[in-house]
């Protein structure tokens, strides 16, 4: 008999003593639930799981045998049949119940809503455990997706493999807020709300307000001049946090378009400036919600990433988004571009903590956008960058999931393409390091599940990290185009090189025997990849793979 004991009737911990039992009694299991008063109450035929706050188990236990465990890690503590989750706040304490699911029960949750059972290994270690994360922010950033049925999947997954935050656009937020609100409430999710919303914050503005004069805004003008028109702005997102107690950070970003050199002299002061602004605003109506300003190249100019003369905030912190990476080659990678960008990310990481302040990157390990639909691996490649990440003290990462971008002349071989699957290698391999998960853990699991074969997997996977992540670097000399657009760009000395590399990924491609999954094809849409196999859709993915890449050689091979 399982007896669950809780000590704290707060949302999140009566959440996770749900799950506990649910997850239980799921694996077989009889289960029961108790409050505190429980505690003296014992029976040696009972194992019993006692879900506390160190300041509960301080009070009611011990005040020496606490662990020193950080404000999201957890600690289980046996105790003859008793075992202690033990956590700072609320949120570790669910985060202990799906670790304790997984280390005790079986439990794996590696595919978006999948949730799996494993064959257990026999001797597993019932003593002391301590879990920390690598990193204090970890999430996807969402712009416009608009789903909400995968949106509540993503939260769900995400925070039963470690992550702590979500970031919306306030557009979307305004579109998915009431199918969300409860499920991120009940797990304790931070929610940053922002993005490139400024257009969309003014047109709210405007029609309240009756302000026809916005409608030729500058991006330049509003930061620099245009107090005022700030101030509506900032009254604006004071409002909609009032309105919802999830919200917990705004990273409200210029729109994306890059400034012209003439134009940079002041403009992230400005723009530093104007998100003080609103973090004055929030305090002052007692509001706990953080504020960050975004350095990002946005169209690749670097006077939106470069520090240069610019004071550092005291009062808010940064998001640092460097666009235009090679994921063929890591952080510490000799290239001009990337040497550039690493040297502004150590300058600005350096004196946001001199000032007091955090910095945390934003990834695009699931932007298909970027990455387009020849969307590669990056399973060594996020590995990696996350111990850089650590190693520079940085305090946390995110990672941006985009969709596919549907030209107007999308053949219909490639209309159901599943990129809500295709990119969730990447999620996955993301939130588990960042977590902070072994990488040879998290691929264990990952491919467990494709048997005997899981080796001739993880190794194809591998590999096409290795052949498909070159197409990134593209990105720049061909901005604002990508490999899959060669419609938009003029014969150039890219060109030979571009097509000579789409024929070497073809050759590797087309060695695959894919007969068995194309007889699939008809039944495969774009959302419903939980009817197929792990192994099934690796295959439509690589047979995508292969045959989006032949039709880009072939259009290539047309400019001559």
């Amino acid at each position: 008999m399982h007896k669950i004991i809780y000590c704290h009737s707060h949302e999140t911990i009566l959440f996770a003593v749900g799950e506990l039992k649910r997850l239980v009694e799921k694996a077989g299991y009889k289960c029961s639930v108790h409050d505190q008063t429980f505690l003296a109450e014992t029976n040696e035929a009972d194992n019993r799981v006692i879900l506390i706050t160190t300041t509960q188990y301080r009070k009611l236990v011990s005040t020496e045998k606490v662990p020193n465990i950080s404000a999201e890690g957890f600690a289980f503590i046996p105790t003859g049949n008793d075992l202690w989750i033990i956590g700072n706040e609320p949120r570790a304490l669910l985060y202990g119940v799906y670790m304790y699911c997984k280390k005790f029960l079986g439990y794996q949750w590696v595919h978006l809503d999948k949730e799996e059972l494993v064959e257990q290994e026999h001797g597993i270690d019932k003593g002391l455990f301590i879990h920390e994360p690598m990193f204090s922010r970890r999430g996807n950033i969402l712009e416009t997706i608009n789903d909400p049925g995968y949106i509540n999947s993503l939260i769900d997954w995400g925070v039963k493999n470690g992550q702590n935050e979500i970031f919306f656009t306030f557009f979307l937020w305004d579109e998915i807020k009431s199918y969300v609100t409860s499920g991120l409430k009940k797990r304790g999710v931070q929610v940053t709300l922002g993005g490139h919303s400024l257009k969309y914050l003014l047109g709210i503005v405007q029609n309240e307000k009756e302000n026809n004069h916005l409608d030729n805004y500058e991006n330049l003008q509003f930061f620099g001049e245009n107090i005022a028109l700030q101030d509506e702005v900032i009254n604006k997102i004071v409002s909609i946090c009032q309105d919802n107690e999830v919200i917990t950070r705004i990273s409200l970003w210029p729109e994306d378009v890059g400034i012209e050199e003439k134009n940079a002299d002041g403009f992230l002061s400005n723009y530093i400036r104007f998100t003080e602004k609103i973090k004055y605003s929030l305090k002052a109506a007692n509001l706990a919600v953080e504020v960050e300003y975004i350095v990002y190249n946005a169209g690749l100019s670097w006077d939106m990433l470069e520090r240069k003369q610019t004071e550092v905030s005291g009062e808010v912190d940064v998001l640092y988004a460097y666009w235009g990476r090679d994921y063929s080659n890591s952080l510490n990678s000799s290239e001009p571009n990337q040497v550039r960008a690493m040297r502004n990310l150590e300058d600005w990481n350096t004196q946001a903590e001199v000032k007091g302040r955090s910095l945390t990157v934003l990834e695009y390990y699931s932007d298909h956008f970027m990455l387009s639909e020849l969307f590669p691996p990056l399973l060594t490649r996020i590995a990696s960058d996350l111990e850089d990440y650590k190693q520079l003290q940085i305090t946390g990462v995110l990672n941006l999931i985009v969709p596919v971008h549907r030209k107007q002349k999308t053949t219909e071989e490639i209309v159901n393409y599943p990129w809500k699957w295709i990119h969730h290698l990447n999620n996955y391999v993301y939130s588990g390091v960042s977590w902070g998960e072994k990488y040879e853990v998290v691929l264990e699991e990952y491919f467990s599940v494709f048997q005997e074969e899981k080796e001739v997997f993880q190794q194809m996977l591998l590999d096409l990290e290795k052949l498909i992540s070159p197409y990134t670097k593209w990105n720049v000399p061909l901005f604002p185009a990508r490999v899959v657009d060669p419609e938009k760009v003029l014969k150039s000395e890219s060109s030979l090189q571009i097509l000579t590399e789409l024929k070497e990924a073809d050759k590797y491609l087309s060695t695959f025997e894919l007969s068995e999954i194309e007889s699939l094809l008809a039944l495969q849409s774009k959302n419903n990849y939980s009817s197929f196999s792990p192994k099934e859709m690796t295959l439509f993915y690589i047979y995508y793979l292969r045959l989006i890449n032949k039709i880009y050689a072939e259009e290539w091979g047309s400019k001559g």
